[in-house]
Protein backbone atom coordinates (compact mmCIF):
# COMPACT_ATOMS: atom_id res chain seq x y z
CA UNK A 1 0.00 0.00 0.00
CA UNK A 2 3.08 2.58 0.85
CA UNK A 3 4.46 1.43 -2.78
CA UNK A 4 0.88 2.69 -4.25
CA UNK A 5 0.97 5.46 -2.35
CA UNK A 6 4.76 6.81 -3.25
CA UNK A 7 3.97 5.94 -6.73
CA UNK A 8 0.53 7.88 -6.94
CA UNK A 9 2.38 10.75 -5.57
CA UNK A 10 5.62 10.76 -7.97
CA UNK A 11 3.25 10.44 -10.87
CA UNK A 12 0.96 13.73 -9.69
CA UNK A 13 4.16 15.58 -9.05
CA UNK A 14 5.43 14.68 -12.10
CA UNK A 15 2.31 15.41 -14.21
CA UNK A 16 2.30 19.05 -12.37
CA UNK A 17 5.77 19.70 -13.20
CA UNK A 18 5.09 18.93 -16.98
CA UNK A 19 2.26 21.08 -17.22
CA UNK A 20 3.65 24.39 -18.86
CA UNK A 21 5.63 21.70 -21.26
CA UNK A 22 2.66 20.59 -22.86
CA UNK A 23 1.23 24.11 -24.14
CA UNK A 24 -2.32 24.89 -23.50
CA UNK A 25 -4.85 22.08 -23.29
CA UNK A 26 -6.08 20.83 -26.18
CA UNK A 27 -9.59 21.85 -27.61
CA UNK A 28 -9.49 25.08 -26.31
CA UNK A 29 -9.02 27.60 -29.09
CA UNK A 30 -12.68 28.68 -28.86
CA UNK A 31 -13.54 26.91 -32.47
CA UNK A 32 -16.72 25.64 -32.49
CA UNK A 33 -17.28 22.48 -29.83
CA UNK A 34 -14.01 23.54 -27.76
CA UNK A 35 -13.95 25.51 -25.01
CA UNK A 36 -11.49 27.97 -23.89
CA UNK A 37 -9.28 28.33 -20.87
CA UNK A 38 -11.50 31.18 -19.68
CA UNK A 39 -14.87 29.13 -19.99
CA UNK A 40 -12.61 26.20 -18.11
CA UNK A 41 -11.54 28.07 -15.42
CA UNK A 42 -7.82 27.60 -15.77
CA UNK A 43 -6.87 31.03 -16.01
CA UNK A 44 -9.91 33.13 -14.56
CA UNK A 45 -10.64 36.02 -12.45
CA UNK A 46 -11.51 38.29 -15.70
CA UNK A 47 -14.22 38.44 -18.42
CA UNK A 48 -13.27 37.09 -21.92
CA UNK A 49 -11.68 39.74 -24.61
CA UNK A 50 -11.90 42.13 -21.67
CA UNK A 51 -8.34 43.31 -20.74
CA UNK A 52 -7.55 45.38 -24.04
CA UNK A 53 -5.08 43.64 -24.99
CA UNK A 54 -3.12 44.33 -28.50
CA UNK A 55 -3.12 40.77 -30.64
CA UNK A 56 -1.11 40.28 -33.64
CA UNK A 57 -1.73 37.55 -36.31
CA UNK A 58 0.06 37.98 -39.54
CA UNK A 59 0.55 36.14 -42.29
CA UNK A 60 -3.06 35.00 -43.14
CA UNK A 61 -4.26 35.12 -46.37
CA UNK A 62 -7.58 36.16 -47.45
CA UNK A 63 -7.63 33.83 -50.32
CA UNK A 64 -5.64 30.68 -50.22
CA UNK A 65 -4.28 28.62 -53.14
CA UNK A 66 -4.14 25.03 -53.11
CA UNK A 67 -1.37 23.20 -51.03
CA UNK A 68 0.10 26.72 -50.57
CA UNK A 69 2.08 26.94 -47.42
CA UNK A 70 1.60 30.66 -45.22
CA UNK A 71 4.19 31.73 -42.52
CA UNK A 72 1.86 32.65 -39.20
CA UNK A 73 3.31 35.15 -36.79
CA UNK A 74 1.43 35.35 -33.48
CA UNK A 75 2.16 37.78 -30.72
CA UNK A 76 0.43 39.95 -27.99
CA UNK A 77 0.56 43.24 -25.63
CA UNK A 78 -1.11 42.99 -22.58
CA UNK A 79 0.24 45.75 -19.95
CA UNK A 80 1.34 44.40 -16.65
CA UNK A 81 1.50 40.50 -18.02
CA UNK A 82 3.96 38.34 -16.96
CA UNK A 83 3.76 35.30 -18.69
CA UNK A 84 1.89 34.44 -22.88
CA UNK A 85 0.16 31.72 -24.24
CA UNK A 86 -2.05 30.52 -27.20
CA UNK A 87 -3.38 27.59 -28.77
CA UNK A 88 -5.18 27.31 -32.22
CA UNK A 89 -6.58 25.11 -34.70
CA UNK A 90 -8.07 25.35 -38.24
CA UNK A 91 -11.82 24.28 -39.60
CA UNK A 92 -14.01 24.24 -42.33
CA UNK A 93 -17.63 24.99 -41.77
CA UNK A 94 -18.14 21.83 -40.65
CA UNK A 95 -16.12 21.74 -37.70
CA UNK A 96 -13.24 19.42 -39.49
CA UNK A 97 -9.43 20.24 -39.90
CA UNK A 98 -8.65 21.96 -42.81
CA UNK A 99 -5.03 21.81 -43.55
CA UNK A 100 -2.11 21.03 -42.15
CA UNK A 101 -0.70 22.83 -38.80
CA UNK A 102 3.23 22.68 -39.09
CA UNK A 103 5.47 23.62 -35.76
CA UNK A 104 9.04 24.90 -36.81
CA UNK A 105 12.17 24.32 -35.69
CA UNK A 106 13.55 27.12 -33.49
CA UNK A 107 9.97 28.48 -32.57
CA UNK A 108 8.45 28.26 -29.31
CA UNK A 109 5.81 26.11 -30.76
CA UNK A 110 4.11 22.68 -30.76
CA UNK A 111 1.74 20.42 -32.23
CA UNK A 112 -0.62 18.58 -29.75
CA UNK A 113 -0.44 15.03 -29.95
CA UNK A 114 -3.20 13.55 -31.37
CA UNK A 115 -3.98 11.32 -28.34
CA UNK A 116 -4.62 14.33 -26.26
CA UNK A 117 -7.02 15.89 -27.92
CA UNK A 118 -9.80 13.51 -27.60
CA UNK A 119 -11.56 15.36 -30.00
CA UNK A 120 -14.47 14.26 -31.92
CA UNK A 121 -13.21 16.03 -34.87
CA UNK A 122 -9.98 15.78 -37.07
CA UNK A 123 -8.62 18.93 -35.85
CA UNK A 124 -4.81 19.29 -35.00
CA UNK A 125 -3.82 22.06 -32.57
CA UNK A 126 -0.84 23.92 -31.80
CA UNK A 127 0.53 26.14 -28.98
CA UNK A 128 3.25 27.65 -27.36
CA UNK A 129 6.43 25.57 -25.25
CA UNK A 130 7.53 26.26 -22.13
CA UNK A 131 10.26 28.15 -23.82
CA UNK A 132 7.52 30.20 -25.68
CA UNK A 133 5.56 31.51 -22.23
CA UNK A 134 8.10 33.69 -21.27
CA UNK A 135 7.78 37.45 -22.06
CA UNK A 136 10.15 39.40 -24.64
CA UNK A 137 10.06 42.14 -22.49
CA UNK A 138 7.30 43.63 -20.16
CA UNK A 139 4.05 43.49 -21.06
CA UNK A 140 4.96 41.83 -24.46
CA UNK A 141 4.89 38.11 -25.95
CA UNK A 142 7.73 36.29 -27.75
CA UNK A 143 6.23 36.28 -31.12
CA UNK A 144 5.39 32.97 -32.34
CA UNK A 145 5.51 31.62 -35.95
CA UNK A 146 4.17 28.31 -37.32
CA UNK A 147 2.96 27.36 -40.66
CA UNK A 148 0.23 25.94 -42.15
CA UNK A 149 -0.40 24.24 -45.27
CA UNK A 150 -3.45 24.83 -47.29
CA UNK A 151 -5.28 21.78 -48.22
CA UNK A 152 -4.96 20.55 -51.69
CA UNK A 153 -8.61 20.80 -52.63
CA UNK A 154 -10.57 24.00 -53.01
CA UNK A 155 -13.64 23.68 -51.58
CA UNK A 156 -14.87 25.69 -48.90
CA UNK A 157 -13.46 28.40 -46.49
CA UNK A 158 -10.97 27.61 -43.66
CA UNK A 159 -11.67 29.20 -40.55
CA UNK A 160 -8.45 29.86 -37.79
CA UNK A 161 -9.57 29.66 -34.48
CA UNK A 162 -7.20 31.39 -32.06
CA UNK A 163 -7.20 31.21 -28.00
CA UNK A 164 -4.41 33.86 -26.03
CA UNK A 165 -3.04 34.14 -22.53
CA UNK A 166 -1.57 36.97 -20.76
CA UNK A 167 -1.17 35.97 -17.30
CA UNK A 168 -0.17 37.89 -14.53
CA UNK A 169 2.38 35.25 -13.48
CA UNK A 170 1.09 33.77 -9.94
CA UNK A 171 0.76 30.51 -10.80
CA UNK A 172 -2.98 30.41 -9.92
CA UNK A 173 -5.91 30.66 -12.00
CA UNK A 174 -6.80 34.27 -10.82
CA UNK A 175 -5.81 37.62 -12.59
CA UNK A 176 -5.45 36.51 -16.07
CA UNK A 177 -6.90 37.27 -19.43
CA UNK A 178 -8.34 35.02 -21.96
CA UNK A 179 -8.72 36.21 -25.61
CA UNK A 180 -10.11 34.60 -28.66
CA UNK A 181 -10.18 35.22 -32.08
CA UNK A 182 -11.53 33.93 -35.49
CA UNK A 183 -10.13 34.52 -38.81
CA UNK A 184 -11.46 32.97 -42.21
CA UNK A 185 -9.59 32.59 -45.21
CA UNK A 186 -11.32 32.04 -48.43
CA UNK A 187 -10.60 29.57 -51.35
CA UNK A 188 -9.31 30.73 -54.41
CA UNK A 189 -12.03 30.83 -57.24
CA UNK A 190 -11.76 27.29 -59.53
Amino acid sequence: MRHLLIFALSLLLAVSLSAKKKGAPPMTSGAPGDRTCHTSKCHAGNDLNAGGAEISIQGLPKIYEPNEIYDITLSLQQKGAKTFGFVATVADEDGNAKGTLVSLKHQPTQLIADTKTKSRTSRRYISHTEKGIKRAKKGESQTWTFQWQAPDEVASSSSFYFAFNAGNGNKKKTGDYIYTREVTVAPAKK
